[in-house]
This record gives structure tokens, C-alpha cells and sequence, in this order.
């Protein structure tokens, strides 16, 4: 099994933390029999990928699985919907909630994702709400979906869809709508478990 992390930056196929990580002008070459997850950065070429739909498309439908970061604006998947900023005024607007579990995020508190701090170290949460700055988990959601799109967060008041999971063909696509979900993933926040639950998702061994 093979998982690739297509990023916007040179790169030769190398492991890091069990992704390996490739080039997304690449994609095309890389993405292979073998491969059954795909990871895709929040700054990826949208243009690029629409142009590659046929691909992404065939490559979920026959059974793999996709991660897509950031804030779509190019379908270049089928299933996929547009983002969209959010109103907000205080870190209330911004709060995650949790409505279905998902392997992904099994074990981790919605709680620990909402705060950036420059604190080294677990930080209680009353204190993140004293000194921590919400915002960088997502500050936007997906007001429309697929058919068969399970939500997994809500964000903010208002309960936006902000990450989703949705069936296509024998695959299934996963969408977070805000910055990469590796850079959630970290010991101090007790959300470790996240980059190796990802890369289990992607490999399809949570079943």
C-alpha cells in the first residue's frame, strides 16, 4: 500500500512520516496501481487538478481514497462543492462541533483544534481562551453536499459543515475545509494520533 502527499514544491517521492511525498505536477505518473490514498495540500493548483479530473475520478471510484485540504473553488472532483468564507466575530464563531465520529479524528477533543498558541508545551484550555488566537483550524464551510456526505464538524454557531466524508464509487473522498489537518496533528495539543489515523484512513485499514 502506498499513500502519496502531493505538495506544491519539488520532490522525488520520499517518506516522510509514511506519506510519500510528491510533486503534484507528478500525479499523473506517481498515482499508480499500488497507491490507495492521495493527500492534497491546502495550496495545491486547483486549475491543475481540474484538468486531471478523469484521473481523480477513475482513481476513487475504483476504490481509493482522497484527502482535500483547504478551500475548493475548482471542482475538480466529482462530489465536491465550493467553500465559503464565514461571518465571524469572536472565537464562538469559529468553535467546532462534532456531530459523527470518524476514524480520522477518533480520540482527539474538537476543543484542541481551535487555538494556536506560541506557547511551547500542553497548554490547560481556559488558558488557550485567555492567550491563544482561534481561527486557524478553518474559518469557512461547505453550505452544500454531496449525496451521501456524512459530516463529521460543524463550525461555529451556525453548525456550517467544515470537514466531510462522502462515498464515490468504491471510494471515498474526505473534505477539511481549512489548513492542512497534518498541522493539527501534534503532541502538545493531544492530537498525535491524528497524522497516523490519517495515513490508516488513507491506506483504507479502518475497516
Amino acid at each position: 500500500m502506498t499513500v502519496l502527499k502531493a505538495v506544491m514544491a519539488p520532490r522525488s517521492g520520499e517518506l516522510a512520516h509514511g506519506f510519500r511525498e510528491i510533486d503534484l505536477y507528478d500525479l499523473p505518473r506517481e498515482c499508480t496501481a499500488e497507491v490507495t490514498g492521495l493527500y492534497l495540500t491546502g495550496d495545491v493548483d486547483q486549475e491543475y487538478l481540474t484538468e486531471q479530473r478523469p484521473l481523480l475520478d477513475a482513481f476513487v471510484i475504483r476504490g481509493g481514497r482522497v484527502v482535500v485540504n483547504g478551500h475548493v473553488q475548482r471542482l475538480f472532483l466529482e462530489g465536491l462543492t465550493k467553500w465559503r468564507k464565514l461571518e465571524f466575530r469572536d472565537a464562538s464563531d469559529l468553535a467546532l462541533t462534532r456531530v459523527t465520529e470518524h476514524p480520522v479524528w477518533a480520540g482527539t477533543d474538537p476543543r484542541s483544534f481551535l487555538y494556536n498558541t506560541g506557547t511551547r508545551g500542553p497548554v490547560p484550555f481556559a488558558e488557550l481562551e485567555r492567550i491563544g488566537v482561534a481561527g486557524f483550524y478553518g474559518r469557512g464551510c461547505y453550505p452544500a453536499l454531496p449525496a451521501g456526505a456524512q459530516v463529521v464538524h460543524t463550525i461555529g454557531r451556525t453548525r456550517a459543515p467544515i470537514d466531510y466524508d462522502y462515498p464515490l464509487g468504491a471510494g471515498r473522498v474526505l473534505v477539511h475545509g481549512g489548513n492542512d489537518l497534518l498541522q493539527f496533528a501534534g503532541a502538545d495539543r493531544g492530537t498525535a494520533r491524528l497524522r497516523t489515523q490519517l495515513l490508516r484512513w488513507l491506506e483504507a485499514d479502518d475497516e
